[in-house]
């Protein structure tokens, strides 16, 4: 039989050992600081170029990319999947995506003679041209579904700070057409201190 003074025992408070996270804290957020500092000072002094690839693939997805900037926008369509669309589908399709193709390539070069321009060649967004962008991306996307074909265009906005107001003018047009509805549409902000270029990534 246990004495009373080993019951009393047993029901007295025992401390506890607590461990103090300041210390943890402390350094943690000063590394933090550290880091957030290294991170603005490189963007500063080394800025990143985004590049204007004409071919953005997510996998069968291909974007058609329309960049906002303060000046106007500048666009980049994707042709390189096209040519493969061309070879499975019918001659009619293959005459009307034969004269998008055409359209796109005439944008590129314009695009390529603007890069030399202070504003990149960016032009006020025009509301037929953005309505005809439109209708061709339906186009091809219902071409391809009906080829049973793994391909479809999106509209990839890249938006520079101060480039809201072309972005916007672009998107009501959207919106008041009827071929944008079934368009898939992506939104990326762009920092100020990235600059462009139409190489492609996959060049040295």
């Amino acid at each position: 039989m246990a004495s009373r003074a080993s019951r009393y025992a047993r029901y007295l408070p025992q401390e506890k050992l607590e461990i103090s996270l300041f210390p943890f804290l402390s350094i943690f957020l000063c590394v933090m600081g550290v880091l957030s500092f290294i991170n603005i000072l490189s963007s500063v002094s080394t800025p990143q170029k985004v590049q204007l690839t004409m071919d953005l693939e997510q996998g069968y997805k291909v974007a058609f990319q329309i960049f906002t900037l303060p000046e106007g926008i500048i666009v980049a369509p994707s042709i390189k999947r096209l040519t493969d669309l061309q070879g499975v589908v019918d001659d009619d399709s293959k005459a009307i995506l034969a004269m998008i193709i055409l359209r796109r390539k005439m944008m590129i070069e314009q695009l390529a003679l603007g890069q030399t321009e202070a504003n990149f060649g960016a032009t006020s967004p025009d509301s037929e041209d953005i309505r005809l962008w439109m209708y061709e991306i339906r186009q091809i996307n219902e071409m391809a579904l009906r080829a049973n074909f793994l391909y479809e265009e999106f509209v990839l906005f890249g938006v520079y700070p101060n480039g809201g107001q072309a972005y916007q003018k672009v998107r009501d047009v959207m919106n008041s057409s009827g071929d944008a509805q079934s368009i898939s549409v992506g939104l990326e902000p762009l920092d100020s201190n990235w600059s462009l270029s139409l190489h492609n990534q996959e060049e040295p």
